[in-house]
């Protein structure tokens, strides 16, 4: 009796070891300082602000800037829809779009050049202006882009010296730079512009450095002037020259590799690499000398036919935490938005959709990324410029091995004694546990330990310490900040809640003048005051300067629906499930197959809007005024007829109502490849992946049918799940559904 005893308690000693969280250290103490050098690019705009740059960081009238940028191609969006896309950028947390501008899309024939329609790149870059996004242009004269021949002409393919400071090759180069500078005359920063920075050539890895500095002295001579030169950072070029400023890419998917790519190593916050496909570390230039930052951050990537794959939202997001955790200043997508190859002009061998499964589909349409992803946005929005001044810190046994599944990935990014902890639990490809763990910071003069947590299996988490919000310093929190609200007096900062975490955080005692703490429980410990919430998602208190500070404990659905806008002049958030496309003036929702809307608004008892329609809700929220709202239903007359079983007519409305954006058609379906195709034009296609195709119909004529056509599989195509594959060979190719669904939306005007 006596040995069985023992024998539980050791099991039992055994199984509570087992439980125990794992603790976690970091040292952010053991590097000095780095010196920031200057770079010699900067640009003042007529109103006084000044862009610049060091080998740290961008700057931003002085001050540390951490810009996001998305690329969106101007020729491959129908310009009708140039400007609600460029709102849905901004809306998403981006400050830049950056575009192509490919040499064959405007040279259509020797000679001859064409701007107009989907080519009015001067009415784009307006557009981008009208809606205060700043311009990064990418001129080449190669770009690739999956355009036919890079972009080049069909008589510059030809030439022998292409790419090269061969004077035939410069002499034409010169005339599309010239050209490019006369469509953008007067759009550059210094103008009073959006144009801020601008792209030489792509991926020139194999190429002589003398020719990128030739391409920036034909590009100032066309009056090509920006803030900023770039090019991607696998080219070859003078690093001691400082002329411009390399760029990385990385990509979680891989449409150019079998299956779209397995397991990458870029979620171990390693060092500095291009595409980060072999090695950690792998660049060709002084990374001491630029600061971090991404051209190409892989938000989706192009399918191919023999390469498919789905993305996840949640992989997407944890890539883009893993690079602001590793060092990056400026985040840059590719691409944000999807468009449609121009007929003719795509890369041999490629869909005519460029969709790319971006946050922003080829139809406009918003995917759950592009709200995953705009929970980082607005955490580097609010707190870039502390971030983009912090340096990194690793642990002393970092993760190398993206298989391995039992040990945290994490890096710290700090300045001074305050920063943030980056933790990941996710990895594309492989199925990552829970993980219980206590992390440890070890600051110069202190230690800090925040409490145990569980950090959920494809999930990230980035922790403050030491975080400062008017006089008040947070010692620990156990959730992610998300936004910073300042009116005034009254500061709000929005955390994250981490999934099944309970808020717990510590606050410095001297720094505050409030004693209690409401729904709270608080015990003081040294010269910090620890709280655990109870039943508030809230806590309320006073600094020592007399600032309100609230903060507010968000769940991740949440922040999934919130945007950041203003309202009479105050900073403010929305939440609601619907797609907000919020302009100056107004606030357009959108939703589909839902007509009942509703939004939450703080801070309450703004009375922003002018619908007297508009009803206040019966159920009180103690910080949010809670609004619903009610459109009419509406049940679309469209006919679908199957004349084949490969093959759909679908003929639809000539008009809309007024609480209508679009029908959404949604095909499901078994095959290798659907397309589009109208009065016998190939429109665009969708290359078979197992998820639900989204169409847009509002951009097609009214005036006639557009047709489905499924092709048959391809027992080459890869990545497809293998019972998808076997139902596709066991049924054929065939339609399973095609629904219309309204995207319903309604308009709120803005008082001033």
């Amino acid at each position: 009796m006596f040995k069985t005893k023992l024998i539980g308690l050791a099991l039992s000693s055994l199984l509570f070891s087992q439980l125990r969280a794992q603790v976690y250290k970091i040292d952010v103490h053991n590097t000095s300082e780095k010196q920031k050098t200057v770079i010699p690019m900067s640009a003042k705009s007529p109103k006084g602000t000044v862009l610049s740059v060091n080998s740290q960081y961008f700057e931003k009238d002085g001050k540390p800037w951490f810009p996001i940028m998305g690329e969106m191609h101007y020729n491959r969006v129908l310009p009708q829809d140039w400007e609600k896309e460029i709102i849905k950028m901004k809306n998403g947390g981006l400050s830049i779009v950056a575009t192509y501008v490919f040499w064959n899309e405007h040279e259509i024939a020797k000679g001859v050049w064409d701007w107009k329609g989907n080519r009015d790149i001067n009415k784009f870059i307006g557009l981008c202006q009208k809606h205060d996004m700043y311009v990064w242009l990418r001129i080449g004269p190669w770009s690739h882009g999956e355009q036919l021949h890079g972009g080049h002409p069909d008589w510059i393919q030809k030439m022998k010296g292409r790419r090269s400071n061969d004077p035939e090759y410069l002499k034409e180069s010169t005339k599309l730079f010239n050209q490019i500078g006369v469509q953008t005359n007067g759009q550059y920063f210094a103008q009073g512009g959006p144009i801020i920075g601008v792209q030489l050539e792509n991926e020139y890895a194999s190429g002589q450095a003398e020719h990128i500095t030739k391409l920036k002295e034909i590009a100032l001579k066309a009056q090509i002037n920006p803030a900023y030169w770039t090019i991607t950072a696998n080219t070859v070029f003078d690093d001691k020259k400082m002329e411009v400023i390399p760029l990385q890419g990385s990509y979680p998917y891989r449409g150019w590799e079998k299956a779209g790519g397995g397991p990458t190593k870029d979620f171990l916050y390693g060092n500095d690499q291009w595409i980060m496909t072999d090695a950690l570390g792998k660049v060709f230039y002084d990374v001491n000398m630029f600061p971090k930052g991404l051209c190409e951050q892989g938000c989706g990537s192009q399918m191919m036919f023999a390469n498919r794959f789905v993305v996840k939202p949640e992989v997407v997001e944890a890539h883009l935490q893993n690079q602001i955790g590793r060092g990056m200043n400026l985040a840059g997508y590719y691409m944000f938005h999807g468009g449609t190859q121009t007929p003719g002009l795509k890369e041999p061998g490629l869909p005519e959709s460029y969709d790319f499964q971006s946050p922003i589909s080829e139809f406009g349409l918003l995917r759950p990324s592009y709200k995953y992803l705009k929970v980082l946005h607005s955490f580097v929005n609010d707190f870039g410029s502390d971030l983009a001044a912090m340096q990194v810190y690793e642990p002393e046994n970092p993760v190398r091995d993206e298989m391995d599944t039992k040990n945290l990935r994490y890096v710290a990014r700090a300045q001074g004694n305050s920063g943030f902890l980056f933790l990941g639990n996710t990895q594309v490809r492989v199925t990552m546990p829970d993980k219980t763990v206590s992390m440890q910071v070890n600051l110069a003069n202190e230690t800090i330990s925040f409490p145990e947590l569980t950090l959920k299996g494809q999930t990230t988490a980035i922790l403050p310490f030491n975080l400062k919000v008017g006089s008040a310093v947070i010692k620990y929190v156990t959730a992610q900040p998300f936004v910073r609200l300042v009116n005034g007096k009254n500061i709000t900062l929005f955390f994250q809640q981490l999934p099944g975490v309970k808020p717990q955080l510590a606050l410095t005692k001297g720094t505050l003048k409030t004693k209690n703490f409401a729904g709270w429980q608080s015990q003081i410990k040294s010269n910090e005051v620890q709280l655990t919430t109870t039943n508030k998602s809230d806590l309320s208190f006073s600094d020592t300067d007399g600032n309100n500070i609230t903060l507010v404990f968000l769940t991740r659905k949440q922040v999934e629906n919130a945007w950041r806008i203003k309202l009479k002049n105050q900073e403010a958030l929305l939440i609601t499930d619907a797609d907000v496309l919020a302009e100056n003036d107004k606030i357009t929702l959108q939703q589909v197959g839902r007509a009942n809307f509703n939004m939450q608004v703080y801070p309450k008892e703004l009375n922003a809007f002018t619908n007297q329609k508009l009803q206040l809700a019966g159920h009180a929220s103690t910080l949010f005024d809670t609004y619903q709202q009610k459109t009419q239903l509406y049940v679309p007359k469209v006919s679908i007829k199957y004349p084949e079983k490969q093959r759909a007519i679908i003929s639809f409305p000539s008009a809309l109502p007024s609480n209508v954006n679009d029908l959404i058609l949604n095909v499901d379906y078994l095959g290798n490849v659907c397309k589009i195709t109208q009065n016998g034009k190939y429109i665009t296609d969708n290359l078979y992946n197992g998820t639900t195709w989204q169409i847009a119909m509002e951009r097609f004529s009214k005036q006639s049918d557009v047709e489905l056509t499924i092709s048959d599989w391809d027992n080459k195509t890869t990545g497809v799940p293998e019972n998808l594959v076997d139902e596709i060979k066991s049924k054929g190719s065939m339609f399973k559904s095609i629904k219309a669904v309204p995207q319903y939306q309604m308009v709120f005007m803005l008082k001033n």
